[in-house]
């Protein structure tokens, strides 16, 4: 779908590709084209505005996972312009969507055989917001600089105490994906399921996958929700169909907490086998490990 079906030339706009897939089919990623700076149709490509993975409701009350890309774009050919439908491939389905129709108007013509004159220089009053806007960047780095003076200081002071902390703690801390893939290995033996407790089976696999998350990426994923978690994987190393696979797993555990879902013995095992699969593909391998 576009934002609008009308535009001026070079006026930018907003195209959204959304797929959806029944949370029953299974594991998998859809394949999307690989557009550059240009869409067919004759639309150019001015910025990627990301991906988006969310858990809804479809029109008759299934549950679905629902995947969305948006991206700004515009035109520099009047006329009315045919998008063709955008082609994804599912396993061995290839699907298309719907094709769209822009409008790309010109500006209206001057007065025929005369030279449009310069604009009147105004005169404008900075209002406070506007005052605030420009000083908001050198009050953040006095901030900024205050608060390093500040930590540093305080490093210095304190540097015998943490030194001495250092060299009495001989503690050997575990690999975080070691302790996941203990944990969810633990979870999987002892499938809390079978015995009807559905909800702490799944709050479990959720919980071992945000500490692994805190501790591998060192993002604070125990005090976020999936949707907050969703738009901090942005800035995370890690590949989009493994951003596509945590993400459908927790929506998961989600609808099983929150939404009171009562999902298939299938889908009991398969929430601790994506998590498995998440941590093994997202470990950090020693540089020496000739395996």
């Amino acid at each position: 779908m576009l934002d609008t079906s009308a535009i001026a030339i070079g006026e930018p706009t907003v195209l959204r590709i959304q797929a959806d897939r029944d949370i029953t089919a299974g594991s998998g990623t859809f394949l999307w084209p690989e557009w550059q700076d240009t869409i067919p149709g004759g639309l150019e490509i001015l910025k990627v505005l990301g991906a988006d993975t969310a858990a809804v409701e479809n029109e008759i009350g299934n549950n679905i996972i629902r995947i969305e890309r948006t991206y700004e774009i515009t035109a520099w050919d009047s006329g009315y312009l045919a998008v063709p439908p955008v082609v994804l491939v599912w396993g061995a389905d290839t699907l298309t969507s719907n094709p769209l129709l822009l409008n790309v108007l010109l500006a209206p013509p001057g007065e025929p055989g005369q030279i449009a004159g310069h604009a009147d220089i105004r005169r404008v009053q900075w209002t406070w917001k506007e005052r605030l806007q420009r000083w908001i960047p050198w009050l953040l780095i006095c901030t900024a600089a205050l608060g390093l003076a500040i930590f540093l200081i305080r490093k210095w002071r304190n540097r015998p105490r943490l030194e001495a902390e250092q060299a009495s703690s001989a503690e050997i801390v575990e690999p975080a994906h070691i302790v996941a893939l203990r944990e969810l290995e633990r979870i999987e033996k002892e499938a809390a399921w079978k015995k009807g407790q559905v909800k702490i089976h799944h709050g479990a696999v959720s919980q071992v996958l945000r500490i692994y998350f805190e501790r591998r990426f060192n993002y604070p994923a125990m005090e976020r929700s999936t949707d907050e978690l969703r738009k901090g994987l942005v800035n995370l190393p890690i590949r989009a169909k493994e951003k596509e696979l945590i993400l459908e797993l927790l929506s998961i555990t989600d609808l099983v907490k929150f939404a009171k879902w009562n999902p298939q013995e299938a889908d009991h095992q398969r929430v601790v086998k994506q998590g498995i699969r998440f941590v093994e593909v997202t470990t950090v391998v020693p540089e020496n490990n000739e395996e």
